[in-house]
């Protein structure tokens, strides 16, 4: 049995816990890191989780998939990072305020969203198949890393408060992070990219916004996405019988918008 590594999978209604069911049901068996409840931080080699160090490894000798979808999922900058638009800033020490708060604001995006990608990679190589080396018949490398993008990556909205940067950044980054790996791990791993677009992943049972008919009307498929429609992707390219000859590329699930 093969064993995937998937972070981010705490929300029931989100892509990463999608992504476990539709890899549970094609056979894997999977390890899920998440904030919570596991408490992990994904950012410090120090506070990587005892699970992924790999009390689990006792029934598997490898991990075959790794799927790096966690990250902070609100796209815009808290309003504390705003800088003044309108007047110019006269206090130098509110202004230094702001700068710094802008950063940290900045830095919190590309932690999360793209720091945490590379370290999980890392820790999880150590285990990839030893076929992975490759196997001179298939030609072919067997493990699979998928990262988690966004078409934020690719294009932001406009508007004075949609303030993006950080997410931005960091999803971009994950489009180059995909092509340096690539070459790196070139007989170790696969590794692709999926930038989904608008996926609804409101708790529309809990007052979660609920897409209008407007809203899924200016997709061309009609509808806005599901975290099924990243999730059965992600099994796709996992699979290294039907996607064994794919890498370094990126795949946008956005409805054709």
């Amino acid at each position: 049995m093969k064993l995937a590594v998937v972070t981010g999978i705490a929300r029931c209604t989100g892509i990463g816990h999608a992504i476990c069911d539709v890899l549970l049901e094609g056979g894997l068996a999977v390890i899920g890191l998440d904030l919570n409840p596991l408490e992990a931080s994904l950012v410090s080699p120090d506070e990587i989780p005892p699970s992924i160090s790999f009390p689990n490894m006792s029934s598997h000798n490898t991990i075959d998939v790794v799927v790096n979808n966690a990250g902070l999922s609100n796209p815009y900058m808290s309003e504390k990072a705003f800088l003044p638009t309108d007047d110019a800033e006269t206090n130098e020490e509110m202004a230094l305020t702001r700068l710094i708060a802008r950063l940290e604001e900045y830095d919190k995006y590309i932690q999360n969203n793209m720091r945490s990608a590379f370290l999980v990679t890392e820790v999880c190589r150590q285990y990839f198949p030893p076929q992975s080396r490759c196997d001179p018949l298939l030609s072919r490398p067997s493990a699979s890393i998928i990262h988690i993008s966004s078409t934020r990556a690719l294009a932001s909205e406009f508007g004075p408060k949609y303030c993006q940067e950080g997410y931005a950044s960091a999803k971009a980054g994950l489009l180059g992070l995909t092509h340096a790996q690539g070459q790196s791990m070139a007989r170790l791993a696969r590794v692709n990219v999926i930038l989904p677009g608008w996926i609804d992943t409101e708790d529309h049972g809990n007052g979660g916004y609920i897409p209008s008919d407007v809203d899924h009307g200016w997709h061309t498929t009609g509808r806005v996405g599901n975290p099924r429609d990243v999730a059965q992707m992600v099994a796709f390219l996992a699979d290294d019988e039907k996607s064994g000859f794919i890498t370094c590329q990126e795949f946008t699930i956005d409805g054709g918008v």
